[in-house]
């Protein structure tokens, strides 16, 4: 094949693909996150040598599990949870006592929202590589209409990252608002314009059904950060504000947008021709409300932490059950960012934070020797994580050019994918070990 045969062959290749199940997707992100636990709850080692044992219980693991070893997913979080409650139970803590004291940590940040957004990181950075070769089985790349996959998972979970770690600005003018904003925003439009320049430039290969034409997941975080800081602004109840768009988006989208988006009609302007992008905005501004909601509850300091930890486990539940009752009536959309897609992403968010803040405050009194600490290739990634981002993007579009990936044998294809995630992984580390912040 000559560029221009394979760029067509790439994406017709990454085309049509429906997903999984919600279940199978759950434990696909539940997997690294046991295994990222694990990690945490084993002695630490000192120097360098404490990224080797990281990379071996939480990268070299995940790799694993969405390759060579996807078809076991469900017997690897089984054993991965068993290893769990093994060490979980070795070490001495005090459950009833850690619980019954007011919600007040340590640290200066949330310890569990890190760890998660960490996480988020490292899945998403893998996935945007791993998807382009063939051992990255189709059920995990992203769906064309309707379903569920690990990588329709990625801006969502961005998104929601971004709502916890939103700056609560009170009663601050709007112009103090929008100056603090200001750098970011420039910052995602950049990178957004950048983006859209070098596809069009290089001639490489983009799925126009996935955003737009024009329109990438850079332009969909700024729109999100804009117009929720402004809705917070106006009133701020983030809950109510999550219920408010997440119901006028999925009424707008019943009534007929769903299926201007998915329609073959021309796209002869800008508004047609970045459908997908700009019609998912208002499910992920519900989104971002949401993370911002979260991090209300789980950073209030008036309250014991057993009545956090309840608050969690009772939106987990309840979401899972709004999740599987929505998506009969109306099927998940990452290309919509419907009901039942922000509705799923909630659970996961829910439910994986359940388990890290319970294991965050146990590890909160000096007296007991229960230890659950950040790993630190994923404090690395929350320092710098934007930058580890964008060189994760630059790292990616090179190996496509340099390399026909889906011709790459499996052999290859694991040699590749490992010493990416160690150059990424190593990137961050030395940019924060240098004391920058991007």
């Amino acid at each position: 094949m000559n560029s221009n045969e394979y760029k067509d062959y790439h994406e017709a290749f990454m085309a049509n693909h429906h997903g999984s199940s919600a279940v199978h997707t759950f434990f696909c992100i539940f997997f690294t996150v046991v295994c990222c636990i694990i990690s945490s709850l084993r002695q630490k080692k000192t120097g360098n040598i404490q990224y080797i044992h990281e990379y071996m219980y939480i990268v070299l693991p995940m790799i694993m599990a969405h390759t060579l070893l996807s078809d076991y997913i469900y017997h690897l979080n089984v054993i991965a949870l068993l290893i769990f409650i093994y060490e979980f139970r070795k070490q001495d803590k005090n459950i009833t006592g850690s619980l019954k004291k007011l919600n007040i940590c340590k640290a200066k940040t949330i310890q569990s929202i890190s760890c998660l957004r960490g996480l988020t990181y490292l899945i998403t950075v893998f996935s945007i590589l791993a998807v382009d070769f063939k051992d990255f089985p189709r059920y995990l790349a992203k769906t064309e209409n309707y379903g569920y996959s690990l990588m329709d998972t990625g801006v969502g979970l961005f998104v929601l990252m971004s709502g916890l770690v939103h700056k609560n600005f009170g009663n601050e003018t709007v112009k103090t608002i929008v100056k603090s904003h200001l750098k970011l925003l420039i910052i995602l439009i950049f990178l957004g314009l950048t983006r859209l320049v070098a596809l069009k430039q290089l001639n490489y290969q983009e799925h126009i059904t996935e955003y737009g034409v024009h329109w990438n997941f850079f332009f969909t975080l700024a729109t999100c950060k804009l117009f929720s800081t402004f809705l917070l602004h106006v009133k701020n109840e983030p809950f109510l504000l999550t219920i408010t768009t997440m119901t006028v988006h999925e009424l707008v989208l019943y009534k007929g947008l769903q299926h201007w988006v998915f329609s073959e009609l021309p796209r002869n302007d800008f508004i047609s021709a970045n459908r997908e992008g700009l019609c998912s905005s208002l499910g992920y501004i519900s989104l971002y409300l949401f993370g911002v909601h979260i991090k209300t509850i789980i950073s209030d300091k008036t309250k014991y932490r057993f009545t956090v930890l309840n608050k969690l486990f009772i939106a987990a539940i309840s979401l899972s059950l709004l999740t599987y009752s929505v998506n009969i009536l109306r099927p998940a959309s990452r290309t919509l960012a419907n009901a039942a897609y922000c509705l799923f992403l909630q659970t996961v968010l829910c439910t994986v934070l359940t388990l890290l803040y319970f294991l965050e405050v146990l590890s909160q009194d000096e007296c007991d020797e229960f230890h659950f600490d950040i790993p630190i290739i994923l404090k690395d990634f929350n320092m710098n994580g934007l930058a580890y981002f964008i060189i994760s993007n630059v790292m990616t579009g090179v190996i496509n050019i340099s390399m026909m990936t889906l011709y790459m044998p499996s052999y290859m294809t694991f040699i590749i994918l490992n010493i990416y995630m160690m150059l990424n992984i190593s990137f961050a580390v030395i940019i924060t070990k240098k004391g920058y912040r991007i």
